[in-house]
């Protein structure tokens, strides 16, 4: 009987988890016929002559668009093997890792809860969550899927050396995280968080699980290196202290925590871009603000808890640990958030929201059990309402002009637009569609008239409109609010050399060789002798 009883649970399982995963299929099989983003970053993958020829020892040597993801790039190498520039083999391969994350969700948190209600409802929201529509339908977020299937597979060996022991299953955790940080830098929160799996599963903290946390962090110090050494070499990192002191940093990370939160709950108003604020004078935006008061009142709520206290510490800490990489402090990637940041971050949530739902339930209250069927009806209602939100927000995806353009109506902020704009603008451009760029350049000047990029640019398009005193006018202005930008005083210097201005085009050349502007020495060489 028992046996019987078992293998009816099993089968129950393993249904569950197959209309999770056929559910999710339909959701997001929009994504296979979405284009290649040239202009937003899937060009610079797929236009790249290492990844186009496989050259697998440049993948472990060199660095992609600032970032350190030899493993990923070796799968977008794999696909332009097959299919060249045909986007369908790129976007069924995110399809196809997003369903394996999911399949290894359901397995983490099986283990974790042991109950088939808690998976479910995890795996559910982590498959169909509109913040997760990026990090599936944007083929170059591929590190992302690669590096969460690792470092889930790692979380579930972890599980079960906690549960069985077992070198093996320890030795098994170490070898799939160093995969994992082979894909992308978010991975090396890992050994952060098998600390907090320690604490949730009443570990006792002592030398032996000290030493054998030493390995996973030296891995994570080495990649964390790598991954700012690789930033930086791309102008990728934006120094928060140049333009925010101490306070409004922590002001910062506080509202970037509470708008993951409430986008977890209320996923609305999604956009691929979003931009740091201005600050009003010598302080931020009043929301902001307003962000702090809400972080303060959530970590008063957790200090007050009583039973359900170690499952809303494990949910929140999870989150906190798996986002910390990605929260401006110090420094930060340009903009302040992004969707596919939350992938593994917002499971945490995920499995606190649904261990309390589940206690809600269970009660034993007469007035909660009144009020069941509208709880489950509503929650019917949102899921509904997730699945709706993701099918469409795939089609925002569907190539790099719908992608900035929808940026531009969502009209967050003027810094916003404007990126949405300038985007739009060089996504013209590569189209031929002169006019359109310019003015989508013009509308980015407008809406940020200190865009030194928007000048840049539609200085290179005048030049090629033989405009050239137009030209030298948006390079100008360009090194006027940003003296350190080495590209514009190399445009100039052109500018002026086609103005037969020579000794003002050497100086200019010059001082974008002093800057680290390579192709800058060159003409130098050439023409001022």
């Amino acid at each position: 009987m028992q046996k019987q009883a078992e293998k009816g649970k099993n089968k129950v399982k393993w249904i569950t988890l197959g209309a999770i995963i056929v559910f999710t299929l339909i959701i997001f099989s929009g994504s296979i016929n979405n284009d290649v983003l040239y202009g937003w970053d899937d060009g610079e993958y797929l236009n790249n002559k290492s990844i186009q020829n496989m050259q697998v020892e440049k993948f472990f040597s060199e660095y992609y668009l600032g970032m350190y993801q030899p493993l990923a790039v070796l799968t977008l190498s794999m696909n332009y093997q097959s299919a060249g520039d045909n986007p369908i083999p790129y976007h069924s391969t995110n399809l196809l890792l997003h369903l394996i994350n999911t399949f290894l969700v359901f397995i983490l948190f099986y283990k974790i809860a042991g109950r088939l209600d808690t998976a479910a409802f995890v795996t559910l929201l982590f498959a169909i969550h509109p913040m997760h529509v990026e990090a599936v339908a944007w083929i170059a977020t591929r590190s992302n899927a690669l590096y969460s299937a690792f470092y889930l597979a790692a979380l579930i060996f972890y599980v079960r050396y906690l549960e069985k022991g077992g070198f093996l299953n320890i030795t098994l955790t170490f070898i799939l995280f160093v995969f994992s940080c082979f894909s992308k830098s978010m991975a090396v929160t890992l050994p952060a968080l098998l600390l907090l799996f320690d604490y949730f599963y009443y570990r006792k903290f002592n030398l032996r699980t000290i030493l054998e946390k030493l390995p996973f962090f030296l891995v994570s110090i080495m990649f964390g290196l790598i991954s700012i050494n690789a930033a930086n070499e791309y102008q990728h990192i934006k120094n928060l202290a140049v333009d925010y002191n101490i306070i409004d940093r922590l002001v910062l990370l506080m509202y970037s925590v509470v708008f993951y939160l409430v986008k977890a709950i209320a996923p609305a108003n999604l956009s691929a871009v979003y931009a740091y604020p201005d600050k009003v004078g010598i302080a931020l935006p009043g929301i902001y603000y307003f962000g702090v008061f809400i972080f303060a009142v959530i970590v008063l709520n957790v200090l007050v808890l009583g039973r359900s206290r170690r499952t809303v510490i494990f949910g929140l800490l999870f989150f906190l640990i798996t986002i910390s990489i990605v929260l401006p402090l110090f420094w930060s990637r340009m903009l302040i958030f992004a969707d596919r940041y939350t992938y593994i971050p917002y499971l945490g949530i995920f499995f606190m929201f649904s261990r309390l739902y589940v206690k809600f339930v269970e009660a034993k209250s007469e007035r909660i059990r009144k009020y069941q069927i509208f709880i489950n009806t509503a929650l019917f209602a949102y899921i509904i309402f997730l699945s709706v939100s993701s099918f469409q927000r795939i089609k925002v995806w569907k190539n790099a002009e719908t992608v900035v353009t929808d940026v531009i109506q969502k009209d967050r902020s003027n810094v916003d637009v404007s990126i949405g704009y300038y985007f739009r603008a060089n996504i013209r451009d590569m189209k031929n569609d002169v006019n359109g760029a310019f003015q989508d350049f013009d509308k980015a000047i407008e809406y940020n008239p200190d865009y030194t990029q928007a000048y840049n640019n539609r200085g290179i398009l005048k030049v090629r409109m033989q405009d050239i005193q137009g030209a030298y006018d948006d390079f100008n202005k360009a090194v006027e609010i940003d003296p350190n930008y080495a590209e514009a005083f190399y445009n100039r210097g052109n500018a002026n050399y086609y103005l037969n201005n020579f000794m003002e085009a050497c100086s200019d050349w010059s001082q974008a060789e002093f800057l680290g502007f390579e192709q800058a020495s060159k003409v130098k060489q050439q023409y001022c002798r």
